[in-house]
């Protein structure tokens, strides 16, 4: 298992905005997660990436903790620099891309593995063009981010992402900053990592594509998973109310 989540609670102030949820994620397994705006499924990535901290749960990567318990019931976080080891075990792609403006396309993929792993620079270079090339970009490697379209910005960030070699990807709405164009260049790269059996979490609004691409399917909805299963299940022939009339109003 490569990640394991139980009992996560977050409130901000008094607002619950995830209340007692569980998931766990297999290796080489792609899992979705839908629901409407506001039912907590950016919230509940940024928690699973340490960007927010839980108010109780525990959090495992490969088994070794992140965050438990304790008889309180407040989470505790494992010491710093436990933590930033288990930080390199996820990669973590955002809706707006966040690369560094400053930086050439190639050095934005090279600057982590280079300063962070301290991994030799001939083959951070050689593996940084080899996922230019995956992603159809080698040729853009010189130029800056705003040169680039959002798709080819979002196209580098997965570079980047997968650039630290992570046991996990984790993708938080990546195509809601894009026109339908540009969304299906990043959703194809998506698709393909998913065929050579990378590990993803994606949230997302493209139900086609998580129909298409997902081993399974959660459904959240006001912080709690209503529903989860095979996509053609959840899709197909959803058991709860909620998940269809979600469904519905989609499909209009």
């Amino acid at each position: 298992m490569v990640l394991e989540m139980n009992g996560i609670r977050k409130s901000f102030g008094s607002l619950e905005v995830l209340k007692n949820i569980s998931m766990q994620v297999d290796s080489g397994e792609v899992v979705s997660i839908i629901g409407p705006s506001g039912s907590g499924k950016s919230t509940l990535l940024r928690c699973a990436t340490f960007l927010e901290t839980i108010d109780s749960g525990e959090i495992f990567y490969t088994d070794k903790p992140a965050v438990t318990t304790n008889e309180a019931g407040k989470a505790v976080y494992v010491k710093a620099a436990e933590l930033n080891k288990l930080k390199q075990k996820f990669g973590l792609v955002f809706q707006q891309f966040n690369l560094f403006p400053h930086y050439s396309v190639l050095k934005n993929i090279v600057d982590a593995p280079l300063h962070v792993e301290k991994r030799p620079k001939d083959e951070v270079y050689a593996e940084a063009m080899e996922l230019l090339k995956k992603m159809d970009l080698e040729n853009r490697a010189k130029a800056y981010p705003c040169q680039l379209s959002g798709g080819q910005q979002q196209r580098v960030a997965i570079a980047r992402a997968l650039a630290m070699k992570p046991d996990i990807l984790f993708f938080d709405e990546p195509t809601s900053a894009l026109d339908p164009e540009l969304t299906g260049e990043v959703l194809k790269v998506i698709r393909r990592l998913a065929e050579e059996k990378m590990t993803m979490v994606v949230v997302t609004h493209e139900m086609p594509f998580a129909r298409a691409v997902s081993n399974r399917v959660i459904f959240m909805d006001q912080g709690v998973i209503v529903e989860q299963g095979d996509p053609e299940l959840v899709f197909g022939a959803p058991q709860q109310e909620r998940t269809k009339q979600f469904l519905r109003n989609y499909q209009q």
